[in-house]
């Protein structure tokens, strides 16, 4: 029988930061750290499995304020069940920018940040081609999708209805089939590929928030600061999923008293707001409790602290020539086929000290499961070649490892050897299609999305407009994830992987190909399951909101973030580009997936030609980057690929996020898209500027690994113009600065008095001409970027 509870709107009032307080933590009915609740724009449903695997003992749900003040009533629909755990409200949270959800289980109170939409109601208009038949819109607001957007003509013009937080928008028109910019818009943004799209402002983008800092801490008390306008600044501090304070800001300053006899790890969380917006987030992890100020106190289960490494295995190291088995079929060209990789050759690397000089603490290894055999696909541009699977996305069986990567043993091994190592390894998964020759397909074809439309057409290849059923080829059946049987036996696959083999996590392909209902069984299953951290990070190309609806809670912890990749790539590697978009892009993802987020952060992947050969100019954004791979021998052009990339890698290295190296980069590797972008690694003859460029990623990673700035600090972007970025990163009383210069000259960075350090140390030969509490001055003479550290004085 369902049980029905009360979704109750109050106000819990908390005790005030300065006073001592003794709460006793009990085992965390809640894996990991709450992600916050974001509402929508109308309606809304909570998912209690989200946060809890088992919601036996759950008495009361309540929201309220975060601010503690009381709140003007609003409609509100809610049912929740100990069956699917699902509450659902309707209602306008418009009363407070921050609000907390509280569910007492057991007698005892669970705390999540909520997030009210920010959401509001536009008009899109456009008077011009008034004698065209159709008019739609494509941008980032809907996947790139013209058909989910289309135009109503009237007497004025072309016009929609949109609801979108405040923010810019890049897009373009597609009139009678032609993509246009809008010539009755002057604001574009670059697209990444060269060009630009045009730009729709909604509300108030540029709007300065208050940011929130931590000054320093004392025995149990914690000390903050804002920067910025402190007045109506309301806090919320969180110990683990407990929110235990509500501090007064004075005077631009506040603090929170930590509770007494606290031991083993924890987490401090600290969320503000003003009247219009939320602030930026703080993390502080806890020993015994008392905050972390060493990175040497932090293990490879703290997320933060990773540096990835993706290595496609077939294409690494050859450790075991006895299970080389290239695919015999003329039809396959040799970059098309399998080279010999393995297993065994990663774990080489790894004993030879590969990644620990390059500063790696987590290797991504690309799907090992037996894969197709034979020869599949077709490319006829330039050259003719079909494909072996030698890349591990066609699974024929999702439950053995394929004998040309090695063995379940070598698998094994190479995790042994790993966590000897103090090193996590995540397996890339491939839940969304099986090759044809999986025996499950075999059996139940009707498990299998439709091939063929409605209208007659392939359902292949259609990213965007049948984003859930699409097909990536003829041969690659998608699964029909509606059906609650394929859940099962795909989840079931997944966990056969983190029940016989100490893996740490995985890299999810084509996650926004999958319904979100999938993500969320998996997840719950591997927290009830699996006693042990298991990191999850999705690969979505889309919209910021796109790809946030996949981490959570429930599903993923991270997701690359491709939209920041592509600002970094328009910045770093073409010349003259400025700084001002990859700085409102690194805000813009911060305000989407919070201050302390575990996204990735990439200098390539498997699916874009080398950055490296983009920076050169030995590939042109304006060709087509697969055939200039199979028709060109592309090589490294001179010494600027070298340079960008180092800048690119230094970038990733002092943001927030996980910075992840696609194998190859650290050497600036060469090459198109697919196949010439997954050459053979290579690891002897490296010329002066391989050897350099290798040498500055490892300088970059050991500054990471060895500042909590660069890990839990909090991000100032205190310049991003045509002819710099700058960005701070503060915890506690260390701080590091990066600059980057986009040419020859003086970069000048004005510092705020809380960001004023009484000296400076440069990691990369950069030394200041002019260092004062407030200035600093440095001189380049090309494009490239500095690294400064310092600690300086309590205040």
């Amino acid at each position: 029988m369902k049980r029905l509870f009360w979704f109750v709107l109050g106000c819990v009032m908390l005790a005030a930061c300065s006073d001592k307080q003794q709460v006793q933590l009990l085992p965390d009915a809640i894996r990991g750290l709450a992600s916050p609740l974001k509402l929508g724009h109308d309606t809304t449903t909570i998912r209690l499995f989200d946060y809890f695997s088992d919601l036996r003992g759950i008495t009361s749900v309540t929201i309220t304020e975060a601010r503690m003040a009381a709140m003007p009533g609003f409609d509100f629909i809610t049912v929740m069940d100990t069956v699917d755990g699902e509450i659902t409200i309707k209602g306008n949270f418009s009363a407070s920018p921050l609000y907390n959800l509280r569910v007492i289980k057991q007698g005892e109170p669970y705390d999540i940040p909520v997030y009210p939409s920010d959401k509001q109601e536009i008009k899109f208009t456009y008077a011009g081609d008034p004698g065209a038949r159709t008019a739609e819109m494509a941008g980032s607001i809907n996947g790139w999708n013209p058909k989910a957007t289309p135009l109503t003509k009237d007497s004025s013009g072309w016009s929609t209805n949109l609801v979108l937080s405040p923010g810019r928008y890049p897009y373009q028109l597609v009139v009678d089939g032609t993509w246009k910019l809008n010539p009755e818009v002057s604001e574009t943004l670059p697209n990444g590929q060269g060009g630009f799209n045009s730009v729709l402002k909604v509300g108030d983008p540029d709007y300065l928030k208050p940011i929130i800092y931590v000054k320093h801490c004392r025995d149990s008390v914690v000390y903050f600061g804002v920067d910025g306008d402190p007045k109506n600044i309301q806090v919320s501090a969180y110990l683990q999923n407990t929110l235990i304070a509500s501090p007064t800001v004075t005077g631009g300053t506040f603090e929170v008293v930590l509770p007494a006899g606290l031991k083993g790890r924890h987490s401090l969380r600290v969320y503000a707001a003003n009247e219009k917006a939320r602030t930026n987030d703080l993390m502080m992890p806890l020993t015994d409790g008392k905050v972390i100020v060493d990175t040497n106190a932090l293990n490879r289960h703290d997320y933060h602290r990773n540096i990835m490494y993706f290595m496609m295995v077939d294409r690494f190291a050859d450790g075991n020539k006895i299970n080389n088995r290239p695919t015999l079929d003329i039809s396959i060209h040799p970059k098309a086929n399998n080279l010999g990789g393995d297993l065994s050759g990663i774990q080489q690397k790894l004993n030879d000290g590969y990644f620990k000089e390059l500063g790696i603490n987590t290797l991504w290894i690309s799907p090992i499961s037996r894969n197709a055999e034979g020869a599949w696909g077709l490319w006829t541009k330039g050259v003719t070649s079909k494909f072996s699977g030698y890349h591990g996305y066609w699974p024929t069986c999702l439950r053995a490892v394929d004998d040309r990567f090695g063995t379940g043993d070598d698998l094994s091994g190479l995790l042994k050897e790993s966590h000897d190592r103090d090193m996590n390894v995540i397996l890339d998964f491939v839940a969304h299609h099986v090759h044809q020759q999986h025996p499950l397909y075999q059996q139940h074809p009707d498990w299998a999305t439709q091939l063929y439309l409605p209208d007659g057409t392939l359902n292949t290849e259609r990213w965007d407009e049948h984003r859930l059923t699409t097909w990536f080829d003829v041969f690659l059946p998608t699964w029909d994830f509606s059906r609650p049987e394929v859940r099962l036996a795909l989840a079931d696959s997944a966990m056969y992987w983190l029940r016989n083999y100490e893996l740490d996590g995985f890299r999810h392909d084509a996650t926004k190909h999958v319904p979100v209902e999938f993500w969320r069984d998996l997840t719950k299953q591997i927290k009830s399951e699996i006693d042990r951290p298991v990191y999850q990070i999705g690969e979505t190309y889309g919209n910021p909101e796109l790809i946030g609806s996949y981490v959570n809670s429930g599903q993923m912890d991270g997701q690359f973030d491709f939209n920041l990749y592509d600002a970094a790539v328009d910045a770093f590697a073409n010349d003259g580009r400025g700084f001002e978009n990859l700085g409102r892009t690194l805000n813009q993802s911060l305000e989407a997936y919070g201050s302390h987020h575990l996204m990735g952060n990439i200098t390539g992947n498997q699916d874009r030609a080398r950055f490296a050969s983009y920076a050169d100019g030995s590939v042109s954004f304006s060709e087509d980057p697969k055939l200039a791979g199979w028709t060109r021998d592309i090589q490294n052009a001179g010494d600027a690929g070298f340079r960008k990339m180092e800048n690119l890698m230094a970038f990733i290295m002092t943001i927030p996020g996980i910075p992840c190296i696609y194998y190859g980069d650290e050497i600036a590797m060469p090459g198109g898209n697919d196949p010439d972008n997954r050459r053979m690694m290579k690891f002897d003859g490296l010329n002066e500027n391989q050897l350099k460029t290798r040498e500055i990623t490892s300088k970059l990673a050991s500054l990471r690994s060895s500042n909590m700035a660069l890990l839990y600090g909090q991000t100032f972007i205190l310049r991003a113009d045509e002819k710099a970025l700058v960005i701070a990163r503060k915890y506690m009383n260390e701080m590091v600065l990066t600059v980057f210069a986009s040419g020859q000259g003086t970069i000048e960075v004005e510092l705020p008095v809380h960001l004023a350090p009484d000296s400076w140390t440069p990691h990369f030969g950069n030394q200041p001409i002019e260092s004062t509490r407030q200035k600093l001055k440095l001189e380049f003479k090309g494009a490239g970027f500095e690294v400064l550290t310092s600690f300086y004085r309590k205040g």
